[in-house]
């Protein structure tokens, strides 16, 4: 039985009666790991390590808005590799409110991570020992024309400074990445043309500054596309974006070597979802521009699939599965960097809010410069759901 407390106290003003429904919530879902090539490098390191992210979850809910705010830390402990020991702090605060036409949306996000954790978007350099602390808000506005029609918009900040390289052997390789900034600003427009089917139109701006002691790299990428989403059946849905992008760079060394370039290509998504009963499976297909780090922009393909069943009512098998591909989207890198992650899980739920989960991973990195790494990982995690504390006032 989840446990959870709840008060009720009503506030008459007027005759009207006014409650938010406040939460509260507390996990922290302790993970062991042994992977043999933790660093994903060509000279292998292999480690045991615990990680632990204790997580304070607190929310106010009305009618017409809602509020969240999240902290805690993401801590991590290794057998031999205590170099690699962190504690990373975290907090984000999101809220949004409603009216009969419109939708306004603030999000604010603070955190710490190790910069291989985040290289999925960030620099595809999954070796890379530094910390990376990431600033961003983000407002958003949407507002609704007709019964048919929606306009929105969206805009958002983003900073991430890097730690300072270490002279232990371990963490020499984090001098490479660059302290940055990145703008953006997205406009959209959907109409619903039927119970099913809804279409729009969208165009995106973002500018992307890079520095360090030897580059000043500024870059200005341009999208437009048209969006759809179509309920196929009761059980299969699609959505995706089809368009093209526009990128101006320009480079600055600190030999003094200044160039510009410019590119443009075609920028897509897709993504397929069936949910029943028992099964649920997501595919998806993109390409998109993704500052980096290092200080440039790359184009990453992306393909990915994410499967669950219910084998029991308390057993669970999962499988997430990508392959992305990194190339740079101006001529100052022509290096391609191919990645591969596949984990698969057994989720036994003990309890009603206990369970353990049991998983392998494995990831490869394939650069055309001739590096070519692999790593196996088993994993076992202990997750407890709690329902937290819940009452209004």
């Amino acid at each position: 039985m989840k446990r959870t407390l709840s008060l009720a106290i009503l506030l008459s003003i007027g005759g009207q009666g006014y409650a938010a429904e406040w939460g509260i919530g507390f996990n922290a879902d302790p993970g062991f790991k042994y992977d043999d090539n933790e660093l994903l490098r060509e000279d292998k390191e292999g480690d045991f390590s615990l990680n632990i992210t204790p997580t304070l979850s607190l929310s106010r809910k009305l009618e017409n808005s809602l509020s969240q705010i999240q902290l805690g830390y993401r801590i991590s402990r290794y057998d031999r590799l205590s170099e690699l020991d962190k504690e990373n702090p975290f907090f984000s605060f999101s809220t949004s409110k409603s009216t009969e036409r419109s939708t306004y949306g603030l999000n604010f996000n603070y955190s710490e991570r190790e910069s291989r954790s985040i290289a999925e978007e960030d620099t595809a350099d999954f070796s890379n020992t530094s910390t990376t602390t990431t600033k961003s808000i983000s407002p958003s506005f949407s507002y609704r024309l007709t019964e048919l029609d929606t306009v929105s918009t969206t805009l958002s900040y983003q900073k991430r400074l890097q730690s300072t390289a270490s002279n232990n052997s371990l963490l020499a390789n984090s001098s490479n990445l660059t302290n940055n900034e990145t703008k953006s600003l997205n406009l959209a427009w959907q109409h619903q043309y039927s119970e099913r089917l809804s279409g729009g139109v969208s165009v995106g701006y973002v500018n992307y500054q890079a520095e360090s002691n030897n580059l000043d790299n500024e870059y200005d990428s341009y999208t437009a596309g048209f969006t759809s989403t179509y309920q196929l059946t009761e059980l299969w849905a699609v959505s995706g974006l089809l368009g093209a992008r526009y990128l101006n760079s320009e480079n600055n060394l600190s030999n003094g070597i200044t160039s510009t370039d410019t590119s443009s290509g075609l920028n897509y998504s897709f993504s397929a979802t069936k949910k029943d009963e028992l099964d649920s499976i997501t595919l998806s297909a993109s390409r998109s521009l993704v500052p980096s780090s290092e200080g440039d922009v790359n184009e990453q393909d992306a393909y990915t699939l994410s499967y669950s069943r219910a084998l029991t009512e308390k057993l669970n098998v999962n499988l997430s599965s990508s392959y992305r591909e990194y190339t740079s989207a101006d001529d100052i890198n022509s290096n391609t960097t191919k990645y591969i992650d596949f984990s698969p899980n057994l989720r036994w739920k003990l309890y009603e809010e206990w369970s353990f989960v049991f998983g392998y991973r494995y990831r490869s990195i394939d650069e055309s410069d001739g590096k070519n790494v692999n790593s196996n990982a088993v994993t076992f995690n202990i997750d407890y759901n709690w329902d937290g504390i819940h009452f209004s006032r």
